[in-house]
């Protein structure tokens, strides 16, 4: 057994054995990926209560600190106290926790119910006959086909009075169903539960998982490691507070601009704006459908109007408020935000949409820094503009073929073309 006792070897067996592992996980991910979302589906939803733990623990951990510090500072300055500042600071993170949830729900639903009533009266009593006049005026020289738009109009307006008949009565039923929704609430609040054990023993949590990582690996990898989760913690901080806060103002911002204009619903499309624009790019236009067509049933003159609205309070956020409180941490081209996204969102949903930036931005800028690295081993520049330089060709810069001309100083060796007679003597 001389091959096994060998280090070298089994180096190079375990790097072989990894491998073949990893490969056969992709191969199995991509043919049976049917099967392998079915168990992660299963898995999540037996950890669903721990998740919504992390969450919400990641949620209150800023309002705990910052609480502390408040009472380390004000309150225990002489005697510090350290387990009445946590027990304070994850009473206070819990309180503002729930306030911030129950106001949530206590002012959505009821807007939801009292605007069913308008908006059903707006889509019959105003908005069919509006388009009704509309195909009368212009189909008026052929009367067969207005007969038959006549009818179809009149079918959907029956269609529609039936639907909100019979929702009518179920309405309380379902929301009611909706709300005791039992393992959904279940989970919740067991979240809520892991998250305040979660806070009183991060440290000792934190402490844990150190030693796991560090007995693990080597001290270049747990280095790395601590590294990577540090960043992407403070990424998804920055990222996740500042879009709430800057969602908080435009929903603020939305509801002063329709009142000033005369709007309809004005709380209900506010809170739809601001909840949204939580969402990058997609999220202005994921609240700005749905609000537009309540405002085309309600008053349908007016639906342009909030359009123009809309459209110049997206510009507001995209280049004066969103750049003041994010400022240019991520620095991810559009093409790449809207990549990461697009894939997050696909495998995680709405919440993959919202933390896909932040995380894709970490990853994005241990790739570069690491690109970099090997760019200086090479004495190559670093910068972006030398690479996308007209006549650039491995380190050379060259305008024509017979006159080459340096555009830029480098101390790169130029790599030998093996067609050259010279070079290669």
């Amino acid at each position: 057994m001389k091959f096994l006792s060998n280090k070298k070897y089994n180096i190079i067996l375990k790097y072989v054995v990894v491998a073949i592992v990893i490969t056969l996980l992709l191969v199995m991910a991509i043919f049976k990926w049917d099967t392998v979302k079915s168990v992660f589906s299963t898995v999540i939803g037996i950890f669903q209560p721990v998740i919504w733990g992390v969450v919400i623990a990641f949620i209150m951990n800023p309002i705990m600190m910052s609480t502390e510090k408040f009472l380390g500072r004000f309150i225990f300055r002489k005697k510090p106290r350290p387990k009445v500042s946590r027990a304070i600071g994850v009473l206070v993170a819990t309180l503002v926790f729930v306030a911030v949830i129950m106001a949530l729900i206590l002012s959505v639903i009821p807007e939801i119910i009292s605007a069913l009533p308008g908006i059903y009266s707006g889509f019959t009593d105003v908005l069919v006959p509006n388009i009704s006049s509309w195909f009368d005026s212009v189909l008026k020289d052929v009367p067969s086909i207005q007969g038959i738009v006549d009818e179809q109009l009149s079918d959907i307006l029956s269609t529609v009075r039936s639907l909100f008949s019979t929702l009518g009565p179920k309405l309380n039923e379902f929301l009611s169903s909706l709300l005791n929704f039992a393992n959904s609430v279940k989970n919740f609040v067991f979240g809520i539960i892991f998250a305040i054990y979660f806070l009183f023993g991060k440290e000792g949590l934190q402490a844990q998982a150190k030693k796991m990582v560090v007995a693990l690996f080597k001290e270049d990898t747990y280095r790395k490691i601590f590294s990577f989760t540090s960043t992407t913690n403070k990424a998804l901080l920055d990222f996740v507070y500042g879009k709430v806060k800057d969602s908080v103002i435009i929903g603020i911002i939305c509801g002063v601009g329709m009142l000033i204009l005369g709007m309809p619903y004005v709380m209900l499309i506010s809170l739809i704006i601001g909840i949204t624009n939580i969402i990058p790019i997609f999220g202005p236009f994921i609240g700005a459908i749905p609000s537009a067509l309540l405002i085309l049933i309600a008053e349908p003159k007016k639906v342009i109007w909030f359009i123009v609205f809309i459209i110049i309070l997206q510009q507001l956020d995209g280049n004066i408020i969103g750049p003041k409180i994010l400022g240019s941490k991520f620095g991810l081209s559009p093409f790449w935000m809207l990549f990461s996204i697009i894939i997050f969102g696909s495998m995680f949903g709405i919440v993959g949409m919202i933390i896909g930036v932040p995380l894709f931005a970490v990853a994005y800028g241990l790739i570069s820094d690491y690109a970099d690295r090997r760019l200086k081993e090479k004495n190559m520049p670093t910068d972006d503009s030398y690479y996308s330089m007209r006549g650039v060709d491995i380190g050379k810069v060259t305008d024509s073929p017979d006159e080459p001309i340096a555009l830029v100083e480098t101390s790169a060796e130029p790599i030998s073309d093996p067609d050259d007679p010279e070079e290669a003597e």
